[in-house]
């Protein structure tokens, strides 16, 4: 079994480092079970990046979808994954209909169309990117409703901010997945944009448009922060995305919002995020 749990540990510093590095600083005792839910949430979001008809990410994210029973009743399917989820089961509660919300959520990806409105962006955020933040406490016992609900606020930060900073992948990809409405409101021309591309400077309306979204992101991480139990003293791993959040608006201020300007070969935390993350995982409270 360590080389399953190995497997999802070895998956997430390749596909997500953020969170690799938040779980690392989690006690040992929850290691494990953290790394295999984050590998978990990247082999199904990386489904709809994967995939070049709908139909296919829709069979895959059938495919774990049926094999839940069989990984809930301790019979996981010949996955290192799933093998590893069905042993996180045995010591520890998860629960099923959250995981199910997340897998049927990830619906959406194989669309390929944009979000229409800032609202759905948050709905979607709310079952994907917060609800692995609840999943992720839950398992380290933090399952408050009050836990619940700041996680929530930081599961929304965390997306919009995924959002500016996967605009020039989504561009190389023929995308350009920022809200509908946002795009009428400051008239961004989402297909002009697609047609020429950045040329050394942000097009009409986009600017305007991370502007936004940023101001969005400042607001949900105060109410994450107002929302946090004050009798909960500690920084949960989990919740070390909002110090990453907050570098990463730093970085963008830095480039005048110009996502990009930001160095997009960086996988991960630089070396100063890293030592802060340590200090705050052993010090600091939310």
């Amino acid at each position: 079994m360590n080389a399953d749990f190995d497997y999802c540990a070895d998956l997430v510093h390749k596909r997500d480092r953020d969170r690799y590095w938040c779980a690392l600083l989690a006690p040992a005792s929850f290691r494990d079970d953290l790394f295999t839910i984050y590998a978990f949430n990247a082999e199904i979001s990386e489904i709809g990046n994967s995939v070049s008809e709908p139909l296919i990410g829709h069979m895959r994210l059938r495919w774990w979808l049926d094999a839940l029973d069989p990984i809930y009743a301790g019979n996981p399917p010949e996955h290192p994954v799933a093998r590893a989820l069905s042993a996180t089961l045995e010591r520890t509660a998860l629960d099923k209909n959250a995981v199910v919300d997340l897998l049927e959520t990830r619906q959406f990806d194989m669309d390929g169309s944009p979000f229409a409105t800032l609202e759905d962006v948050k709905l979607y955020a709310s079952s994907t990117s917060a609800q692995m933040i609840r999943i992720a406490l839950s398992l380290m016992g933090y399952s408050s409703r009050a836990h619940d609900a700041a996680a929530k606020q930081l599961g929304i930060a965390w997306m919009l901010m995924g959002m500016i900073r996967s605009i020039p992948y989504q561009l190389q990809r023929g995308r350009a997945d920022v809200p509908t409405d946002l795009s009428s409101t400051f008239n961004f021309n989402r297909q002009s944009f697609l047609d020429h591309g950045y040329r050394k400077g942000m097009p009409t309306g986009l600017d305007e448009i991370v502007s936004r979204l940023l101001d969005e992101i400042k607001i949900h991480l105060d109410e994450s922060r107002r929302l946090w139990p004050s009798e909960t003293r500690v920084f949960p791993a989990p919740m070390l995305l909002k110090p990453l959040i907050l570098s990463y608006l730093d970085e963008l201020r830095a480039v005048n919002n110009d996502p990009f300007q930001l160095n997009l070969q960086r996988a991960g935390p630089r070396v100063r995020n890293m030592l802060q993350l340590k200090w705050l995982s052993l010090f600091g409270t939310y």
